[in-house]
C-alpha cells in the first residue's frame, strides 16, 4: 500500500460516497476508484461494500481505516518535523487536558510556546483516563495533560508525572452534606464525577481505605461547566482538585466541605506515545508546559511548607 492509498481509504470513510470523497482530495472519481481497487488488491481484501446509501466499511475495512488513519498523521507529522527542522516554524499539534491541566497548566505554556512557533495550530480538547489514552495510542492527539493512568493503562506509553494536586469534595451552598466531616456521611449523597464512570474515581479509594463502599457517581460529565451547573443546586457531592477552586468557586454557588478524613492527591502528568516521537514543536509545547507545572509545584511545596 502506497501514502496515495491510505489518503483515498480515509477519504472515502470520511465521505461516505467515492464521489464525496474525490471532491474532498481533488481527483476525479475514476481515479480514486483505481487507487481503492488497487489498495484492495493489495491487500487480498474488501475494504468497503455498497450500502443503502453510498458506501461502508466492511470489518477488515474497518481495522484497515483505523491504521489507515494512524499512518497518514504520521506522514503528516513527518513533513512538519523535516519543515521545522528546516526553520519553517507552521504546522499542527493535538493537545489533550484535563480540567486541572486546562487551567492551571495549559494557558501559560501556550503563551510561551506561540513564541518560538507562532504559526502552529494547537488544537486543545478535554478529556480523561482511560479514554485519553486510547486517543494518543490511535494517532487522534500528541500529547495528555492529566490524571496519571491506572498501570494497565500505560503500556506504550511514556508517562512523566509533573506535580500531586490536593483534592476537595465540592457541593451546593445550601447542600444538607455542608457540615459534614467524615466520608462516612457521605455515602447516601449522589456523587458526580468528571470523566468515565469506568473505574473507581478517586476519592473512591479513599473510601475503600476506611473500609467503606466506594459510592458510584450517579452523573459523570466530560463538561465542566455543565457539572458545575448541576452541583450549584442540591445536595449533590463532587471530588475536585483543590488547585483549580480560585478559579471555579468565584463564579459558582458552590461550598467546599471540611472533610477530616485523608484525601488522596491525584497524581497530574503529561504522557505521550513511546514509539512516536514528537515534532521539535511537541518538543517546545512539552518543555513550556513542564516549566509551569514547575512553578505550581514549587507554590505547592511552599504552601505546605506554612
Amino acid at each position: 500500500m502506497k501514502p496515495a492509498h491510505v489518503e483515498v481509504i480515509v477519504a472515502i470513510a470520511d465521505a461516505g460516497s467515492l464521489r464525496a470523497a474525490a471532491e474532498l482530495i481533488g481527483k476525479t472519481q475514476p481515479a480514486l476508484t483505481k487507487a481503492l481497487r488497487q489498495a484492495e488488491d493489495g491487500l487480498g481484501a474488501r475494504i468497503f461494500t455498497r450500502a443503502a446509501r453510498g458506501i461502508e466499511p466492511t470489518e477488515i475495512g474497518r481495522a484497515v481505516i483505523a491504521r489507515a488513519r494512524v499512518n497518514q498523521a504520521e506522514f503528516r507529522k513527518l513533513e512538519e518535523e523535516v519543515g521545522q527542522i528546516m526553520g519553517d516554524r507552521s504546522g499542527q499539534l493535538s493537545v489533550t487536558v484535563s480540567p486541572l491541566a486546562a487551567l492551571r497548566i495549559i494557558p501559560q505554556a501556550l503563551n510561551r510556546f506561540r513564541r518560538r512557533f507562532p504559526r502552529v495550530h494547537v488544537q486543545v480538547s478535554g478529556g480523561h483516563p482511560p479514554s485519553t489514552i486510547a486517543q494518543l495510542r490511535s494517532g487522534q492527539t500528541d500529547i495528555v495533560f492529566g490524571p496519571l493512568p491506572d498501570p494497565d493503562y500505560r503500556s506504550g506509553i511514556h508517562v512523566r508525572p509533573l506535580f500531586a494536586s490536593p483534592i476537595s469534595i465540592i457541593t451546593g451552598e445550601n447542600s444538607r452534606f455542608l457540615n459534614a466531616r467524615r466520608l462516612s456521611e457521605l455515602q447516601s449523597a449522589d456523587w458526580f464525577r468528571i470523566g468515565p464512570r469506568e473505574r473507581i474515581f478517586g476519592v473512591g479509594h479513599d473510601f475503600q481505605a476506611m473500609g467503606l463502599t466506594p459510592p458510584k457517581p450517579a452523573v459523570t460529565s466530560d463538561s465542566i461547566t455543565s457539572l458545575l451547573a448541576m452541583l450549584e443546586w442540591g445536595d449533590r457531592l463532587c471530588s475536585f482538585p483543590t488547585m483549580s477552586l480560585p478559579e471555579i468557586l468565584p463564579r459558582w454557588k458552590l461550598r467546599v466541605l471540611d472533610i477530616e478524613d485523608k484525601l488522596t492527591p491525584v497524581e497530574i502528568g503529561l504522557m505521550v506515545r513511546a514509539d512516536r516521537p514528537l515534532t521539535p514543536a511537541g518538543l517546545a509545547f512539552v518543555e513550556a508546559a513542564v516549566a509551569q507545572a514547575q512553578i505550581l509545584s514549587e507554590s505547592l511545596t511552599d504552601n505546605q511548607r506554612l
